[in-house]
């Protein structure tokens, strides 16, 4: 996978049922991430789609160029385990590879 710097997280279903609800669990999450990374504290914003198949985003806010590589690998992560019925979808710029 090319290393990015990731500016939004697209999560979509897989199969034709919708996300669920999800504002409790990302912000549990989100929580999570921040513990993890507090330099990135209050950075990232989601939102859900009140239609379905209700999208899920997060994103970095407008005072925030991206996640670093190894950041956001790991929210990455925590929305594949969150969504295990979900594609998650990194977007940013490609970043040089780590060391």
């Amino acid at each position: 996978m090319t290393p990015l710097k990731v500016v939004t997280f697209w999560v979509r279903p897989k199969g034709e049922e919708p996300l669920p609800e999800a504002r409790a669990l990302l912000e549990g999450l989100l929580g999570i991430f921040y513990e993890a990374f507090p330099e990135y504290a209050g950075t990232l914003v989601f939102s859900q789609s009140l239609r379905p198949p209700r999208y899920v985003f997060v994103y970095v806010n407008q005072g925030c160029a991206g996640l670093l590589p190894s950041a956001g690998r790991f929210l990455k992560g925590l929305l594949q385990q969150a969504f295990p019925q979900g594609e998650v979808r990194p977007y940013g710029r490609v970043w040089p590879e780590e060391p």
